[in-house]
């Protein structure tokens, strides 16, 4: 980015040989010209301006910042991870660590202990004692900073004093920023550091006649260090690079042509921008991750999102140690290698599928137990002499596996998976009985794709954790491949397992994590495998490969989701909350919005006319604004096209706070264009226009402080702001509404069961219903299944558990809430086999879903 000078030295920078003349007033201007940047230094005037901004946004951001006092949208999920910051308890998010960790320090400096789990939106804060106004103040101080920040970055642009107090006084009044800066959410250390990048980027800019003097390389490092720091809240912060970096690039191709430069010096810029603007950023966000390890250091919920090698390295996480070798006659536990869980499984239960063969299932189980054991046989018709010892299995070798429980052969055929009619996949299934030897559709070869280098003869003998294998049916010539799709409720939930033609390795890549021959000798005994703790480097690469793999899989048909096309023109916003008589409505101030969105439209139109009439020769000076008008909203809005196109090419769920960014730039294109347009007018002109139009925003951001503070109003005066039909504003919950003063009305007639997110009507809940006691806990008999109940009374509790230990919390604030969670303790050895297979409610799914239900919210 480059900016104007005053424009009387414009005319004295002109080079020789490049006349102007005059055509019908419109004076031309050389070809050629010298880059141009400003010189700003501070002024009183600016620094009485910089605290009166200041102090504004401080009002604004912080003014009922208690209310609602209750848990409002997505701090259901990041005020939950703060709580496991100050605990120490391992959990995943989709977005990287930094804003997460801000709120957990500020939580901690607030009193927060970490207990309360925000585990719903409406949740009681004050009745909980949770100091939820401290860490709503970070995001609040962090969104007033950005208006004085845009202060500095207008006046670093060449603008004057005027034109930067606007620009901020719209980033000041604009609702959308006001709200999501008043929350528990990322998007406002978000806009901090991007403001704060590009304010830094500016003032680099201005320090170009004093260059790798201390200040420039200053602002320099600042630009990467804050650039690094957006990007370790949110990925949305990586769009800076591509903006930055497309402006560094006309500045270095600018040089070259700069024959006073030689070429050691040109290469001098260029490593001290590769150093502050790539290595800087990169060690930032490699830093806060060595942060975010170091504070979730114990084992949690989580565990199971993570490969083994990665919760090996947590406190209380895996810690398996087995026999390394297998052998002909080995019982084995087989593991999916990149799925991050789930064991090959099978159970007393057959395929009800109607183009299935009625045969025994096999699936993907999340926990180890007896059913996920298997006892590697030779090829049907097929003998191994043993009569030297025990014979290892090797890769190329044809194998059977017996299921040890039921006895049933691993198997497949031309019969068709569950899920799905493809004739390149088929089903696989357990398969034998007594008296019968089996047959070849029993037969697997056994191709081991990779070993461990540590470990001598594990990429050709096969060893427990260090061989990477596939299983490749002989009839068929399919793999054994891991779906990840959570089958029916007949199949209990799991995830499905079939053999698939010409499938990629990384479904279809297995491990055996559990070995163990019978009558082993001593010396078999003592060569055992181990999981090999990651590195940071390996813990940082697997958790952002998790995190891409998370979003590019996020999908969903939120209510308030919305697409790119319509967010510049504010189509709709989203809902965050609702109370009785006033609700939180995250919508932007749509002077703002359709004024910044008009600038930059406006902005292409002039530069496309300026190319038309430079072809034809003719300079238009743009009232000797040209240059600075030109540079510096170029700049931002290439800045806002690089935080606002790449939306259009996701095909993830996405929300209008994803434009957050993109709007700061658009309002400083807005500015900017204001002064455009009034740089010759008479000053006290000039003045009223600014004037107006700052009373205009001031004014529309009164219209909607209701939706943004959750100010109490009545249903006609909420109706009387909906400009747009398609702002679905729910003004039932403004006085006079149905939501405003009518309680929900109570449930009694049934109860609901739900299993991982499906539910089923509970039998005997309407029968035997009996009123729930508040704040109930109890212990009931019961499977390691997990299920919700929700209704206002329940009936017999037993239809929905059966024989194991399983912890019951009651919950009810009308409706009521039974939840009901699986007391999983982790296996020892070789655990019992699960007699009743509602034991093994789909926990896998939640694995190979790529997203940890806490983590797949709404957030990019």
């Amino acid at each position: 980015m480059t900016t104007e000078m005053d424009p009387a030295d414009e005319k004295a920078q002109r080079p020789k040989g490049h006349l102007t003349k005059s055509n019908k007033g419109t004076e031309t201007l050389p070809v050629a010209t010298a880059p141009f940047y400003a010189k700003w230094t501070c002024t009183s005037t600016d620094i009485l301006f910089l605290l009166l901004v200041t102090g504004v946004a401080l009002i604004v951001r912080c003014w009922r910042l208690s209310v609602p006092n209750q848990v409002v949208f997505d701090e259901v999920h990041f005020g939950k991870f703060a709580g496991k910051y100050i605990n120490g308890t391992y959990f995943y998010d989709l977005h990287p660590p930094l804003a997460k960790m801000m709120f957990a320090a500020a939580g901690k400096l607030a009193g927060y202990d970490g207990v309360f789990d925000f585990k719903s939106i409406g949740l009681d804060y004050a009745a909980a004692g949770v100091p939820y106004v401290g860490m709503r103040l970070l995001p609040a101080v962090l969104g007033a900073v950005t208006v004085p920040a845009t202060f500095a970055a207008a006046r670093a642009c060449g603008y004057r004093a005027d034109t930067a107090l606007l620009a901020s006084l719209l980033v000041c009044f604009e609702n959308g920023l006001v709200t999501q800066s008043r929350l528990i959410l990322l998007d406002s250390p978000l806009v901090f550091f991007t403001v704060l990048t590009l304010t830094a980027w500016s003032m680099f800019w201005t320090k170009q006649g004093q260059e790798f003097s201390g200040v420039w390389w200053f602002w320099l490092i600042a630009t990467g260090a804050l650039m690094g720091c957006a990007a370790s809240c949110k990925w949305v912060g990586l769009f800076l690079f591509p903006a930055i970096g497309l402006s560094t690039i006309s500045d270095l191709w600018d040089k070259i042509a700069d024959r006073s430069l030689s070429p050691a010096r040109w290469g001098m810029h260029f490593a001290a921008r590769a150093v502050g603007l790539l290595a800087v950023p990169f060690a930032v966000y490699m830093f806060w991750f060595q942060v975010h390890f170091a504070l979730l250091h114990t084992s949690g919920d989580a565990n199971s999102m993570m490969t083994p090698e990665f919760q090996t390295t947590l406190k209380g996480g895996l810690d398996v140690s087995t026999d390394r070798d297998v052998f002909y006659g080995s019982m084995i536990r087989i593991r999916s290698s990149n799925a991050k869980s789930g064991y090959l499984h099978s159970h007393t239960h057959n395929w009800q599928h109607e183009k299935g063969s009625g045969q025994q299932q096999i699936t993907l189980y999340s926990h180890a137990d007896a059913n996920n054991i298997w006892v590697v046989e030779p090829a049907f018709n097929t003998t191994i002499d043993s009569s030297l010892g025990p014979v290892p299995v090797k890769t190329g070798e044809v194998v059977r596996l017996r299921h040890k429980v039921t006895g049933k052969f691993l198997h497949s055929h031309e019969k068709r998976p569950a899920l799905t009619s493809d004739d390149q996949k088929f089903e696989l299934s357990g398969y034998g009985f007594t008296n019968f030897a089996g047959d070849s559709n029993d037969n697997f070869r056994l191709d081991i794709l990779s070993g461990d280098k540590k470990e001598a003869g594990s990429d050709v003998q096969l060893q427990a954790i260090y061989s990477r294998f596939r299983l490749i049916h002989r009839n068929l010539n399919c793999a054994v491949y891991n779906s990840r799709k959570k089958l029916p409720k007949w199949a209990f939930e799991q995830t499905e397992v079939n053999c698939m033609r010409n499938c990629m390795p990384r479904m279809s890549t297995w491990h055996v994590e559990f070995a163990q021959y019978p009558n082993a000798t001593a010396e078999m005994a003592l060569k055992k495998a181990k999981y090999r703790p990651l590195s940071m480097w390996g813990k940082i690469w697997e958790y952002n490969k998790l995190m891409a793999e998370s979003n590019e899989s996020l999908t969903g048909d939120h209510p308030f989701a919305a697409r790119p096309q319509h967010w510049a023109w504010l189509r709709r916003g989203t809902a965050y909350w609702g109370g009785n008589g006033h609700f939180v409505y995250q919508l932007g101030n749509p002077l703002v919005w359709w004024g910044s969105l008009a600038a930059v439209s406006l902005f292409f139109a002039i530069r496309f006319v300026l190319f038309l009439m430079d072809k034809r020769q003719i300079y238009p000076t743009l009232s000797g604004q040209r240059k600075l008008y030109l540079s510096s909203a170029g700049f931002f809005v290439v800045a806002w096209a690089c935080h606002y196109v790449p939306f259009f090419l996701m095909g993830r769920e996405l929300f209008i706070h994803h434009y957050f960014p993109a709007l700061w730039m658009a309002i400083l294109v807005l500015a900017f264009t204001l002064d455009l347009f009034t740089a010759r007018m008479p000053a006290v002109v000039r003045v009223s226009v600014y004037v107006a139009v700052a009373a205009a925003v001031l004014h529309v951001f009164n219209t909607f402080s209701y939706i943004t503070y959750s100010r109490t109003w009545t249903k006609e005066a909420c109706l009387k702001t909906k400009w747009l039909s398609t702002w679905d504003i729910d003004c039932e919950h403004a006085i006079g509404g149905v939501r405003a003063t009518d309680p929900p009305p109570p449930v009694t007639s049934s109860a609901v069961a739900k299993v991982d997110g499906d539910s089923d009507e509970v039998e005997g809940a309407k029968d035997d219903a009996v009123p729930v006691p508040e704040q109930v806990a109890v212990t009931l008999p019961s499977s390691a299944g997990a299920a919700v109940v929700e209704s206002g009374s329940i009936g017999n509790i037993a239809d929905i558990a059966s024989p194991a230990s399983i912890q019951a919390v009651i919950e009810t604030s009308n409706p009521a809430a039974v939840h009901v969670e699986p007391a999983f303790e982790p296996p020892v050895g070789m655990p019992a086999a699960d007699a009743d297979p509602k034991a093994e409610a789909s926990a896998v799914s939640a694995a190979y879903s790529d997203v940890e239900d806490t983590g797949a919210h709404a957030e990019l």
